[in-house]
């Protein structure tokens, strides 16, 4: 329910529809106890286990398709710090395609998290993870590599 919510509120913002957005924020807010953004872009296709409760995302965050959030995760900024993708200067994470975020995993700072990265829950990742990589711990660390 929470990502429906937020297709909707997304497609409205991208529309410059004021207000409403915002409404239906708030009531993802409330209702389900999780901040995600109308601002921030994730793909349609993510999924937000037990409807998102305990999820804060940054406002500028991207999440590519496929991927799953289960809950109590929190994807952030990391205090103004900056990083470069594709030759830009990012001060939020990007999450890939087909991404697993385990239960009250953290993504913190300018942080790319490839394609088919699994995090497992209670993780930390404050840096780049690579594709296909299992990650855990605090800070995270790759255990494994998935085969392609």
């Amino acid at each position: 329910m929470v990502g429906k919510i937020f297709n909707l509120s997304r497609k409205l913002y991208i529309k410059k529809i004021p207000l409403v957005p915002k409404l239906l924020w708030t009531i993802n807010r409330v209702v389900f106890a999780c901040d995600i953004p109308y601002t921030c872009d994730i793909h349609s296709t993510v999924t937000f286990q037990h409807n998102g409760l305990g999820v804060v995302i940054h406002n500028k965050t991207r999440i590519g398709e496929n991927s799953v959030v289960l809950h109590n995760v929190t994807i952030g900024g990391n205090m103004g710090k900056k990083g470069i993708y594709e030759n830009q200067e990012i001060t939020y994470p990007i999450v890939g395609k087909n991404a697993l975020i385990g239960t009250g995993a953290k993504i913190l700072g300018p942080v790319v998290v490839g394609d088919n990265v699994q995090i497992g829950a209670g993780s930390i990742v404050l840096n780049n993870i690579p594709d296909n990589s299992v990650v855990i711990g605090v800070p995270a660390k790759i255990v494994r590599t998935l085969d392609s």
